[in-house]
């Protein structure tokens, strides 16, 4: 579920789309089907009545039945794994998802409001749509870009389905937790705060006020930024 404002973000009139946006949106476009032995991975099909990500595929044959295509796809918004089997013969509808690049804000609760960068559009997203789940969701700043796949669908026409966060972003450390007593031999870690509530696991070298990047996914320091 989502909401987008007609005005800026200082306003809080929001409402429902009714219709695809029409102009340059991908969800204009006609859709159409695919023979299986013509889809290819990465591609977004319907199948079931929910919209997969192709993860992987093979061809196998099965004597008198013909040939049989196996395909490793994913969910779009569950991002639950499935390995399914298909008749060359089948076809597959393919769907279209499209990333954009929105601004966090700020959240109420479970809900998250992002902004468009250039048409100002404040849109109101729920923290379980985004990948990585509630640890990403933890990882969380005022002002981080998050990308947003959007759904374009014959029934539904175009939605958001997912968000997901940069794979590394820039963090100010708060406060460090010094070891006590003579350090190890190697290197030695110890507990930061960081700008936005986390504590994350750093080198000895890293103190108060330093900026490092984080690998968001692995929750691991990566290098202090000069």
């Amino acid at each position: 579920m989502f909401r987008i404002s007609t005005q800026l973000v200082r306003s809080r009139t929001f409402m429902l789309p009714t219709q695809p946006r029409i102009g340059a949106d991908l969800c204009c476009k006609r859709f159409y089907k695919l023979s299986v032995g013509s889809v290819k991975k990465g591609q977004i099909v319907q199948f079931k009545d929910k919209a997969w990500k192709v993860l992987n595929r093979d061809h196998s044959s099965s004597g008198r039945g013909g040939a049989v295509i196996k395909m490793e796809i994913q969910d779009i918004k569950t991002m639950a794994k499935s390995n399914e089997r298909f008749k060359s013969s089948d076809s597959l509808e393919i769907l279209n998802l499209q990333d954009e690049s929105y601004q966090y804000l700020y959240s109420d609760g479970p809900q998250l409001h992002l902004l468009h960068p250039e048409t100002f559009d404040e849109i109101i997203l729920t923290t379980d749509m985004c990948e990585g789940g509630e640890r990403a969701v933890a990882m969380l700043e005022d002002g981080m870009p998050i990308a947003i796949s959007f759904l374009t669908t014959p029934e539904e026409g175009r939605q958001p389905a997912t968000f997901r966060l940069p794979a590394n972003y820039t963090y100010t450390v708060d406060s460090v937790v010094e070891r006590a007593g003579q350090a190890a031999k190697g290197t030695v870690y110890k507990t930061a705060s960081l700008s936005n509530g986390s504590k994350l696991q750093v080198p000895e070298f890293v103190h108060e006020g330093d900026r490092i990047v984080v690998d968001i996914e692995n929750m691991k320091y990566v290098k202090r930024e000069l």
